[in-house]
């Protein structure tokens, strides 16, 4: 019933059809459903795509712009907020060849915004990821 209620164009059905062919080790039916859902709005399925695209997982080519994309629609979960604020920061690097105080514009205050939400997460690994990377850019902010 779950495959029919997918194919008949359920939002919450193709996510979690799209869960468990990924639990089944099937990527590009896991990235069917996952996308379809995705592009009904389910926002699970948007937080699931953009870490897909930020670590360039299931065969998906890394894309900070899709990452981001994907994250900003899913940012009341706290881990899709750490892949935004990791996307704003590594796309302003990206397009301002490494400077991240432009005369106008700064993408900092929403990294730092994003982050700090992150730091909410139960791993330890990625508390102490965000912490380091508020620490590194409050430097590069205060060295300027």
């Amino acid at each position: 019933y779950l495959k029919e209620a997918a194919d008949l164009g359920h939002g919450s059905a193709q996510r979690i059809l799209g869960v468990s062919y990924k639990e089944c080790n099937n990527e590009n039916e896991h990235l069917h459903y996952t996308t379809l859902a995705a592009s009904q709005g389910d926002s699970k399925a948007c937080g699931m795509l953009g870490a897909h695209f930020m670590n360039a997982e299931c065969g998906l080519t890394k894309s900070l712009v899709l990452a981001k994309h994907y994250c900003e629609k899913n940012l009341e979960v706290v881990n899709s907020a750490f892949n935004f604020s990791i996307a704003l920061y590594e796309l302003g690097k990206e397009r301002y060849e490494g400077f991240l105080e432009i005369p106008g514009y700064s993408p900092i205050p929403k990294f730092l915004f994003w982050i700090r939400r992150a730091l909410k997460l139960d791993s330890a690994a990625m508390k102490y990821r965000a912490t380091e990377l508020i620490s590194m850019i409050e430097t590069k902010v205060n060295s300027h």
